[in-house]
């Protein structure tokens, strides 16, 4: 079973202890230039630099659950993903479509609109168009969302025939993981445009090229 169709193809030839290697030192390469990272002082700057954050801290947080070893906590992994994608998905809602007052009630504490409508207004900005962001979350939601609320794929990875015991398969563990970079990619990139540097923006490409080349 396909649980999270954001395959990178690379990733998915790897052994599991590669791939949760790979995915650390790509992990490592985003952060070492986002963390401290100087933003200008406007509250939307702050909201999508904080929700791009918290989604790369997601991934860092998946990376170590899924590495405690000998007692890896994979199901509380898989439960990020869907924040994970969220989080890069309001990000950048806020930085590009929300209008002043939406910003200001999310400051106040309320939540900005469903995720379906954040993404019809994201694909009405240039580098979004394409239609891949509404076409990922019609695959990936209901997914994403059983992982995250208990839904049966939770169930069905904690028994055997005859057992309740963790029982989730690399091959889960290996799309959750090239899911999660998939995400951190994006979330990179447009953290990087958010910093106004194209130069970051293209050294953040080159880095996730040469980790996941199939050369």
């Amino acid at each position: 079973m396909e649980c999270f169709p954001l395959i990178n193809t690379v990733m998915a030839l790897m052994s599991l202890d590669n791939t949760i290697a790979t995915s650390a030192k790509w992990l490592n390469e985003c952060n070492a230039r986002f963390d401290g990272a100087t933003i200008d002082a406007s509250d939307r700057s702050k909201v999508s630099a904080g929700l791009l954050h918290l989604s790369l801290e997601h991934h860092g947080a998946i990376q170590l659950l899924i590495s405690n070893k000998p007692h890896p906590h994979y199901g509380s992994a898989c439960a990020l993903l869907r924040p994970q994608f969220e989080g890069f998905i309001r990000g950048i809602w806020f930085h590009h479509c929300a209008s002043e007052q939406e910003l200001n009630n999310f400051i106040n504490n309320c939540e900005p609109p469903r995720i379906g409508q954040l993404i019809l207004a994201i694909e009405t900005v240039p580098g979004y168009e394409g239609g891949l962001l509404k076409a990922t979350k019609q695959k990936v939601w209901k997914i994403m969302c059983s992982y995250t609320h208990g839904g049966y794929i939770q169930v069905a990875s904690r028994h055997t025939a005859t057992e309740i015991v963790c029982n989730y398969s690399e091959e889960q563990i290996s799309e959750l993981v090239s899911a999660a970079c998939s995400i951190t990619l994006l979330v990179a990139v447009a953290f990087a445009k958010l910093l106004d540097s194209e130069t970051m923006a293209n050294e953040i490409l080159s880095e996730y090229r040469k980790l996941f080349s199939q050369s």
